[in-house]
């Protein structure tokens, strides 16, 4: 038991971490596409906010108690795009440390209300990374730098 909640907790601890970072940068968010990232961050907070509830009452239900700890440092004057994929690459970090660490030593311990738990925090956790991603792209963020780069030719090649 003392395995399946020292795992549960690092979980939310992480958890915690981004759900800070995505509320400080809903808070901060600026530019021409404020309302609709503003709104984006909102939207991912309130999940992860529910997600990290769930885990929490899990370790409790485990006869464990909730502890966290969290070190979280944001740096003023994000831009817009590097908010977008610092994001993203947390979610596909924690995604992937679900799928590859966690839900195996849950598993082990044959756990398997916790590994249903993570399944569903992985699934969210891709689908979160890719509307970040999304937005970006959308937001001509991704795509200006692509044609700046030359990745995204003007016209074809004959």
């Amino acid at each position: 038991m003392e395995k399946r909640i020292k795992t549960l907790n690092a979980i939310v601890s992480d958890e915690l971490g981004l759900l800070l970072e995505t509320w400080n940068y809903h808070w901060n968010v600026e530019g021409a596409n404020f309302a609709s990232v503003h709104k984006l961050f909102e939207e991912q907070y309130d999940g992860l906010q529910e997600l990290i509830d769930e885990m929490a009452e899990r370790v409790r239900a485990l006869g464990g108690v909730a502890e966290t700890k969290v070190a979280v440092e944001i740096s003023a004057g994000t831009p817009v795009a590097k908010m977008l994929s610092g994001l993203a690459e947390r979610h596909e970090g924690l995604s992937a440390k679900m799928g590859k660490k966690w839900i195996p030593v849950l598993d082990k311990e044959g756990d398997v209300g916790s590994v249903d738990l993570l399944t569903r925090a992985l699934q969210m956790h891709d689908k979160m990374a890719w509307m970040l991603r999304a937005t970006g792209a959308v937001g001509g963020l991704a795509v200006s730098q692509g044609f700046r780069a030359g990745l995204f030719p003007l016209t074809g090649s004959r």
